[in-house]
């Protein structure tokens, strides 16, 4: 079955994010800003995310953040994910945390 993620698979995916996460993402939160994931990117309005936590696991196959969006200012939960390039990418918003500061 081609495109089946086995649990295991899902676990070595979680743990793959985690640690590209710390190791290259997490000591430049300042620096970084994360896309969302092809696919997903039109559902979000092209929007970046400015990380603002650390990434920790969620159950065995979700990754989440804490971070900013660049587009409303919100900050919000996000699931991310390390793909076939080893790059993070965004997946979705999860929920919304504080609402966008106006002004």
């Amino acid at each position: 079955m081609a495109g089946t993620v086995t649990p295991d698979m899902a676990s070595l995916l979680v743990e793959r994010t985690l640690e590209k996460y710390a190791k290259d993402y997490f000591p430049r939160l300042g620096q970084v800003s994360l896309a969302f994931r092809g696919d997903r990117a039109e559902k979000y309005h092209y929007d970046k995310i400015r990380p603002l936590s650390s990434a920790r696991s969620q159950g065995k196959d979700m990754v989440v953040i804490e971070g900013v969006s660049q587009k409303t200012g919100a900050t919000s939960l996000y699931r991310i994910e390390c793909n076939s390039w080893n790059l993070i990418e965004v997946l979705e918003l999860l929920e919304e945390i504080s609402p966008a500061r106006v002004g």
